[in-house]
């Protein structure tokens, strides 16, 4: 199986739609969340109590975590559910890595019509089923966005 290739631009963009915070703050669905979009884990709730400020190089070494925890959720989900010919093109590929750092590996997977689509090759119609979603009213700049690459990959 190919792996994904974590690019600096699949980085700066989920820094970009995630933001940076080095205290704990409320995600939109108000979850505990720190750094760039880490969300924090039962066993994490000790270290990352509220007020208390983290390093840029702590955030960075959780960004890292959860971006290659992302990209394996990627490539497992890809595997289940596209069923294409060919390979996805790379900015797609990266499209669904964000996806899983946002929703998580689970929420992706429902996404059952989207990923009927990518295996059609129906870009478009995979856009559209993105925005069909509770996630787009959650976050409609940011699922747009993304929908906007996979309409013109």
């Amino acid at each position: 199986m190919n792996t994904i290739k974590i690019t600096d631009e699949l980085k700066a963009r989920i820094r970009d739609h995630e933001g940076c915070v080095d205290t704990v703050y409320l995600d939109t669905l108000g979850k505990a969340t720190i750094g760039i979009g880490h969300l924090v884990q039962p066993h994490e709730r000790q270290r990352f109590k509220e007020g208390i400020k983290i390093s840029v190089d702590e955030i960075e070494d959780l960004f890292l975590i959860d971006l290659n925890r992302a990209c394996a959720g990627a490539e497992q989900l890809i595997s289940e559910n596209y069923r294409g010919d060919k390979r996805l093109p790379q900015v797609i590929e990266h499209v669904i890595v964000e996806m899983v750092f946002q929703l998580g590996k689970t929420g992706v997977s429902k996404f059952k019509k989207m990923w009927k689509a990518l295996s059609d090759g129906d870009k478009k119609q995979a856009s559209l089923e993105m925005q069909d979603s509770r996630w787009h009213s959650q976050t409609p700049v940011r699922c747009e966005a993304l929908a906007e690459v996979v309409a013109n990959a």
